[in-house]
């Protein structure tokens, strides 16, 4: 079976087997599209939409000729490929497959039933809010706590520190505790 075909196959069973609106597939992309310079295509795209109605990854399936067997090296060429693609788009699910054989890895710290099921569209949908609202959650604690000990962002570099030198202007009350 040619690779077109184990794509083909591939699409149906998201779609009947996931529940993976077509609208949400993407076929044949560039890496490029997810950042400059990086070079690759990505045979299948599981997309969902954000809030602000941009397409995020939430799976990449990668696909080999059918007579390839998932061994060997040529498997770990396509594996170290597919961490590089998980840290460019953050996709955090990742599956190689020959149509008849799959690898599946999972970075989004889910667990399911059994090592090689995916979780329907619905799933990696509800995962994908639920990381961002942490991830939102984290950023705005992150940015709490630069407020809060440093409230002008005074880093004692600009000045070389309190006493000698000290020509920022703040004295010794601009809020950094030094």
């Amino acid at each position: 079976m040619s690779k077109q075909l184990v794509k083909e196959r591939v699409i149906k069973y998201l779609m009947e087997d996931l529940l993976v609106p077509q609208d949400m597939i993407d076929t044949d992309v560039a890496l490029s599209e997810f950042e400059e310079g990086a070079e690759g295509m990505l045979d299948v795209v599981v997309n969902v939409k954000d809030n602000e109605d941009y397409f995020a990854p939430v799976m990449i399936v990668q696909c080999m000729d059918e007579d390839i067997k998932l061994e060997g090296e040529v498997v770990q060429k396509q594996i170290d490929f597919l961490e590089d693609v998980d840290n460019i788009t953050m996709a955090g699910r990742l599956v190689l497959t020959n149509g008849d054989a799959m690898m599946y890895a999972d970075w989004t710290g889910e667990e399911y039933d059994t090592e090689a099921s995916l979780p329907q569209y619905e799933v990696m949908v509800e995962e994908f809010f639920k990381m961002e609202e942490i991830a939102k959650e984290a950023e705005a604690e992150h940015a709490k706590e630069n407020t809060n000990t440093h409230e002008h962002k005074h880093d004692h570099e600009c000045c070389g520190g309190h006493g000698e030198g000290n020509d920022c202007g703040c004295g010794d009350d601009c809020g950094c505790k030094h």
